[in-house]
């Protein structure tokens, strides 16, 4: 999959600049030299932050011989709507890469779309020379495909049921061990396909006892509205880690629309059950309660 997004390396080396209104002639601005375009290269990757946001990093690098600045940034992808993009300007100096985040559109599900994402970076240099890199650029880690798995498996799932966690807990004990239990809640959509929930994925941060990796669940619409609890432990108690969490109270889930098995998608915690969670791992984990 990763070679789909292998760099195109095209270049729109002259930018026209329009002429005053005296009717002076349009002055084509002079391009970037190629050498420094050689070593521009494009790759799409996402940070933990901004996962929840559909929000991805478009990374240049500059390996050539000489600084530019980056005044702009376009990313377009057959997977969702309209162009992801920022006017935010840095300056890319020789030897450096810098991220720039950009916000998805809408995702567009149909079985129809293909072809590979397409970015464009507006370059100038100090002496105001000016070029566009347009790249397909290298994704290593795949989440364009991910997200695009996501989304779609959010949006199938959505036509059938409203999945949501409770916002609190209740707490008990299971062999010595805290156990804070957390409730999957489905609610049917009328008229909508049949929707199962086979499995909920442990996070970063809670898991069930006993050391597997998920729970196993069955909810499922067709036997109307349901609730089912998760029982959890805590995952970790360096606190610090804990402190910086961006995902460990997002659920991911395996479902099944009318039979056809979904990708994993992720639930997130409301702020109130976000709140007693990380309250529940303080206690779990023998911290101070107002530390």
């Amino acid at each position: 999959m990763a070679g789909r997004w292998r760099v195109a390396a095209v270049v729109v080396a002259a930018l026209v600049v329009a002429g005053c209104s005296s009717g002076e002639p349009a002055v084509t601005a002079s391009p970037i030299p190629t050498d420094v375009l050689a070593g521009i290269s494009v790759e799409v990757r996402q940070g933990r932050s901004t996962w929840a946001q559909r929000v991805v990093q478009v990374r240049v690098t500059n390996a050539g011989p000489g600084d530019v600045s980056v005044t702009g940034v376009r990313l377009t992808t057959p997977d969702v709507e309209g162009v992801a993009s920022t006017d935010k300007g840095r300056i890319l100096r020789a030897g450096v890469d810098r991220d720039f985040s950009v916000a998805l559109g809408d995702p567009v599900c149909d079985d129809e779309t293909s072809g590979p994402a397409h970015a464009e970076v507006d370059l100038t240099d100090d002496a105001g020379r000016r070029s566009t890199i347009v790249a397909e650029p290298t994704d290593p880690q795949e989440h364009l495909a991910r997200i695009h798995g996501e989304d779609c498996a959010g949006v199938a799932v959505a036509q059938g049921a409203t999945l949501t966690l409770a916002d609190t807990i209740t707490t008990s004990d299971v062999d010595g061990t805290l156990v804070a239990n957390v409730e999957l809640e489905l609610e049917p959509v009328a008229g909508g396909p049949r929707v199962e929930v086979t499995q909920v994925d442990r996070t970063i941060l809670f898991a069930p006892p006993g050391g597997a990796v998920s729970w196993p669940v069955a909810l499922d619409t067709a036997d109307g509205a349901g609730a089912v609890t998760l029982p959890a432990i805590a995952g970790r108690c360096d606190l610090h880690a804990v402190a910086d969490d961006k995902r460990g109270t997002f659920f991911g889930l395996h479902t099944r629309v009318d039979g056809v098995e979904q990708p994993v998608f992720y639930v997130p915690s409301s702020k109130a059950l976000r709140s007693a969670l990380f309250t529940f791992i303080r206690t779990a984990c023998g911290a101070p309660a107002d530390g």
